[in-house]
């Protein structure tokens, strides 16, 4: 039971200590050091938990728009300078694959940067806005804890793992709310720069930054609005006419973004928009109206929208349910229980709000509320989508609820030490200031870390969501391919793939991985029904035809088989699996110059140009004895996998069988150096002299190999080779013996050996 002396003592008193508690922290904050670390502090503290999944496999969207997204291997900066509105996600990416192909960790590092330096940017924007207000407030007197504590909930919110490590979204989001950050620091910057060249210059950065924010994600749209904001609280501070005397500057922002906007999302986008006759289909697997075929429309997703931003304003406080995605479906009218209720909820706290902001005209809650209103509106109005929640969708708008968070947590923190009656020093004060830090830093960062792991593989991360939203047709698809695929459990997929086209008849997907399911287990009468039954749904989906493709090739129907691949490719020219499958076809039909053609289009101008693409065009040039090409392909090869087994070997062979000996030599030599225990090495180098006509070196070699004969049937033929070119005939006659009456060797060898005694004993006789 609280003790009746909480509310006893006199308010003076309890004024006097608040005083002596406030000037305890702003006295141990201002520190120019300390507020040095705490930057580096939440970046090494963000860094730590994040780390763990830089290795995390693409999930979801992620292989679609980076693995499977062709033109990321061509992209170049001035090929995607304002060709969109997210050019600089699509340059960004072909960046990373410069770097190492599809290596994860490049995309996820990139994704961890702009979130630290997105953490960052909210610390010193709220610094410089919070301690340049001119009256003594809660605020002000908290600035350095404030700004802390809302760039540590940013940082280390368990919400933001969605964005991070969803990398797409990451870098879209995240690009979004990094230039708009930086607009606002920006703004910040001039409004107390002292010089012309520094307020010059950072408005000429603040154009900059306008301009190519339009490049990220069309959310940044609402920046020059955001800044309107942030004059209002922090610089005018409620004053009109210092507001006004920076209408110009925010006009040409306006004008910067709108213009850019304009011209890279195009008129007829606007008056789609604001005509309210812009409407959206459904996600194939993820149906949100209550019928497959229905339209979404502006009206119904708009009124769908209040429940959604209540979710997202509970996941912030209580964020241990998460799904990447839920079961919710649009709301079916107005008047419907799941519109009315939200909307009442959320037009209360509006009111108490508007009843805040006309008693304070620069509340910063009020501030908080608007922040988040602006950022999240182009997600919850009248634009519809096929999306309707995803909590990657807060970031931005984020900063305003972690806002609030940090003004109740130090709101509270402040309130116990006053009424608790206790007399603390100011050492004690911090300590236990910063042990409240400590343990919240531990709370979120073990929560995000936990949450984090859920991106560590497809099986989790299907499996996540068929827990907690077990309405989703495609989250039984995907688990059913990551069984199959991934664990190879084909078996145990196919009722996941069954229950998915239960759910969704209009989902071509699972019949389409149906069929490679019973492929698997060798039933491929009914894995060419299950394609053929994808395709009827979608007769334009090329993986269905390429996957027909392969089936028909086991049953041998050439023809057809042809047929499909030839579809496949036809919807999708860079598709790299239907042209191997085209070359299959032409290998069976004899067709060997079509057969290598195929074989090379798949990786030098489809998307098969990795490890595995290469190794085929290899073999199949070496097996049409197109040797020039074969030792191309194992040199590309070798490029993508240095350590590909016998890659080397390999094309030192194709170098002997184009006649190229000398380089073939050279090859071999280096690779005995490396290994001098590799028998096939030595006996191909002895080959290799031998066509030359250097028998006593080709004798060398071979009889480096002699204990291997077992191994190399052909080795006693050859060094009878050698002893005939070398003059000795009469040890060339007695190894060809030798060889006829060794029971080991094979038979065609004996033969070979036979054949040539037979003609020495005719040669003689004549």
């Amino acid at each position: 039971m609280v003790s009746s002396r909480f509310w006893k003592r006199p308010y003076a008193k309890i004024e006097i200590e608040e005083e002596i508690y406030m000037a305890t922290i702003r006295t141990s904050l201002s520190n120019k050091l300390l507020l040095l670390l705490v930057p580096i502090v939440l970046l090494c503290v963000t860094i730590f938990v994040y780390y763990p999944s830089l290795h995390y496999e693409f999930q979801f969207d992620d292989i679609a728009n980076i693995q499977k997204h062709f033109q990321i291997r061509t992209h170049s900066l001035w090929e995607q300078f304002f060709k969109g509105p997210r050019w600089i996600s699509y340059w960004l990416n072909s960046v990373y694959y410069t770097l190492d192909k599809f290596n994860p960790f490049y995309y996820r590092l990139g994704n961890l940067i702009i979130h630290s330096l997105n953490g960052l940017f909210i610390f010193f924007i709220l610094l410089l806005g919070l301690s340049g207000l001119k009256k003594q407030s809660f605020f002000k007197r908290h600035a350095v804890s404030l700004s802390l504590l809302t760039a540590l909930f940013f940082l280390l919110h368990p919400i933001q793992t969605q964005t991070v490590s969803y990398v797409i979204q990451g870098q879209l989001e995240g690009m979004a709310v990094m230039f708009t950050l930086a607009m606002t620091l920006c703004f910040l910057l001039i409004s107390r720069s002292t010089t012309t060249t520094m307020r010059y210059s950072l408005t000429a950065l603040l154009f900059i930054l306008a301009a190519f924010s339009s490049g990220t994600k069309e959310i940044a749209i609402v920046s020059p609005l955001l800044l309107i904001l942030i004059d209002w609280f922090f610089v005018a501070q409620g004053n009109w006419g210092a507001l006004k005397k920076r209408i110009l500057l925010h006009s040409l922002v306006f004008l910067v973004v709108g213009t850019c906007y304009f011209f890279l999302l195009k008129p007829a986008f606007f008056f789609e928009l604001f005509g309210l006759q812009m409407k959206a289909k459904n996600n194939i697997g993820n149906i949100i109206t209550s019928k497959p075929g229905q339209m979404i429309t502006p009206w119904i997703f708009c009124i769908s929208q209040f429940k959604v931003i209540l979710h997202y304003l509970w996941v912030f406080v209580w964020p241990y349910g998460m799904s990447v995605e839920y079961d919710w479906k649009l709301c079916p009218g107005f008047f419907s229980v799941d519109c009315l209720v939200p909307l009442a909820i959320l037009f209360t706290v509006g009111f108490f709000l508007w009843k805040l902001w006309k008693r304070d005209k620069i509340n910063l809650i009020v501030f908080a509320v608007l922040w988040f209103v602006v950022m999240v509106l182009p997600r919850s109005s009248i634009i519809p989508s096929a999306e309707l929640m995803y909590d990657y969708k807060t970031y931005g708008a984020s900063l305003g609820f972690f806002f609030i968070m940090s003004c109740a947590l130090i709101w509270i923190s402040r309130w116990l030490y006053v009424h608790s009656g206790l007399s603390l020093s100011g050492r004690k004060v911090f300590i236990g200031a910063g042990s409240g830090v400590a343990v919240l830093v531990v709370i979120l960062g073990m929560s995000s870390y936990y949450r984090n792991f859920v991106w560590s593989s497809g099986l989790e991360f299907w499996g996540d969501i068929l827990k907690k939203a077990p309405g989703k047709a495609r989250a039984y698809n995907n688990y059913g391919v990551e069984l199959s695929t991934k664990l190879k459990k084909f078996e145990d997929s196919i009722p996941y793939f069954k229950k998915a086209i239960d759910m969704d008849a209009l989902y071509p997907d699972p019949c389409n991985n149906l069929a490679v399911a019973y492929a698997n287990i060798n039933k491929i009468d009914e894995a060419i029904g299950a394609v053929r039954q994808g395709l009827k749904i979608n007769p334009y989906y090329p993986e269905g035809y390429n996957n027909l493709a392969s089936f028909l090739l086991i049953k041998k129907d050439y023809v057809a088989a042809e047929k499909a691949a030839q579809a496949a490719i036809k919807l999708r020219p860079w598709y790299g699996k239907a042209y191997l499958n085209l070359g299959r076809t032409y290998l069976e039909l004899g067709k060997d110059e079509a057969a290598l053609e195929c074989f090379r289009n798949a990786c030098t101008k489809a998307d098969l140009d990795n490890e595995f693409g290469f190794s085929c065009y290899a073999q199949v040039a070496m097996k049409v004895q197109r040797f020039d090409e074969a030792i191309v392909a194992y040199q590309k090869l070798k490029m993508i996998n240095p350590e590909y087994q016998d890659v080397d070997f390999n094309i030192a062979n194709a170098y002997v069988l184009s006649n190229q000996f000398d380089r073939a030599i050279g090859i071999y030599e280096a690779l005995m150096s490396r290994n001098p225990q590799d028998f096939r090495v030595v006996y191909n180098c002895g080959e290799v002299y031998l066509k030359k006509g250097l028998a006593k070196q080709a004798l060398e070699y071979f009889g480096k190999v002699q204990q291997y004969a077992y191994m190399l049937p052909r080795l006693k033929l050859r060094i009878a080779e050698c002893y005939d070119k070398l003059g000795n005939r009469a040890r060339s006659q007695e190894m060809l013996g030798q060889i006829v009456q060794d029971q080991c060797l094979p038979n065609d060898v004996k033969q070979y050996a036979q054949n040539i005694l037979n003609t020495i004993e005719q040669s003689q006789a004549a």
